[in-house]
């Protein structure tokens, strides 16, 4: 007895019901994937800020305000410091001419006008000690006499001028004594100014 032909689509169905067992032994099982992670809330931390100012470049300095001058303060008058830096001026322009005078003098080339301004050389000493005293707040009496004399020194050469040098020498010589005077003159009068004079009174309150 012959068996009953099959139809094809049971034939086909069977095939395609089932599902191949072959894999390649170079890729070995499947990979197994497991549940998704979870995921909760965001979690935020306490806020960042910049750093403060002058964090990175050092604090800043702290302001101090500028020493009031005598006598609303301690600090040195205006007219103290310009008596002591023209004390300093007159005397190196003093030194200089005063060695010019010394040399034309000992050449015997010199004239009893120029052996007076000589004399400014012991001045000259005298004008330094007396601003590095007043710088420091100590008597400015050295100054004041140095500048004085250097004032009475250059008159008196202008009048020992006018009996031995002819007109014009003698207009050159005041020429000279007009422009050197203003400097000590100056400087004396600076150096007996009310506040420079209660500025180095009051150095021991």
């Amino acid at each position: 007895m012959q068996n009953a032909p099959v139809p094809d689509a049971v034939r086909f169905r069977r095939h395609t019901d089932r599902v191949s067992d072959f894999r390649d032994p170079q890729y070995g099982p499947p990979p197994v994937y497991g549940p998704p992670p979870a995921y909760g809330p965001p979690v935020y931390g306490p806020p960042v800020y910049p750093p403060p100012y002058g964090s990175g470049y050092g604090a800043p300095m702290p302001w101090a305000p500028p020493t009031a001058t005598w006598p609303y303060g301690p600090g040195r008058p205006p007219l103290a410091t310009a008596a002591a830096v023209l004390g300093h001026v007159t005397a190196g322009l003093t030194i200089v001419f005063s060695l010019i005078f010394v040399v034309s003098l000992l050449t015997g080339e010199g004239d009893p006008a120029q052996g007076v301004l000589a004399l400014g050389l012991p001045c000259a000493v005298g004008l330094i000690v007396g601003g590095v005293h007043l710088t420091g707040r100590r008597s400015a009496g050295v100054l004041f006499a140095s500048a004085a004399t250097s004032v009475g020194i250059l008159l008196f050469s202008l009048i020992a001028g006018i009996g031995w040098l002819t007109s014009d020498d003698l207009a050159f010589q005041a020429v000279f004594v007009a422009v050197a005077l203003p400097l000590p003159l100056l400087t004396a009068i600076f150096s007996r100014a009310r506040s420079v004079t209660g500025w180095v009174a009051a150095r021991g309150f």
